[in-house]
């Protein structure tokens, strides 16, 4: 493809740096950009080949560990993303089962974990609903209007609050 009279103003992206092409097809502002991109782009795909090699090779291991009611310690630590000095804590204090079958044989029921760590539904926040005051000559009157907090605890609490209208 020849070259044009025109500069065409484009962003690199590799580095993000405006420049002048003197293609229609140039994505990069120089030859170091385009080998830098390139060699991102290999060692991209070469972690995505060696991790799909590794998932098909433990494939069937996984989904073993997936079916058995009591797990290692290190089977645990790896399913559920959790230390292992978590899991014996948990265990010393009996939030979780465990059993000890020797010297580094510890095992914990999948059952007690997943219950811990058991997704918890948050109630959706409501619609703020404020009544507009009715003006009216004569005394003060009532209104109750209702609000919606959102607390950082992830719970929405309704709260009445009085006022007065004049």
């Amino acid at each position: 493809m020849g070259f044009s009279k025109l500069k065409i103003p484009k962003v690199c992206e590799h580095c993000s740096k405006p420049f002048e092409a003197k293609t229609v097809t140039s994505r990069f502002c120089s030859t170091s950009c385009n080998n830098k991109a390139l060699k991102a782009r290999k060692k991209f795909e070469k972690e995505k080949v060696e991790k799909d090699t590794l998932l098909q090779k433990y494939k069937n291991k996984i989904a073993e560990v997936q079916t058995r009611e009591f797990i290692s310690v290190a089977e645990a630590t790896v399913t559920f993303g959790i230390s292992k000095d978590t899991i014996h804590r948990y265990i010393k204090r009996g939030i979780i089962t465990g059993t000890n079958l020797g010297t580094r044989l510890t095992r914990v029921k999948r059952s007690d974990l997943e219950d811990l760590f058991s997704a918890v539904e948050v109630p959706e926040k409501k619609e703020i609903i404020i009544e507009k005051p009715n003006f009216e000559v004569g005394k003060p009157k009532e209104k109750i209007e209702k609000k919606s907090i959102f607390l950082p605890s992830l719970f929405c609490v309704p709260i009445m609050k009085k006022i007065l209208f004049k």
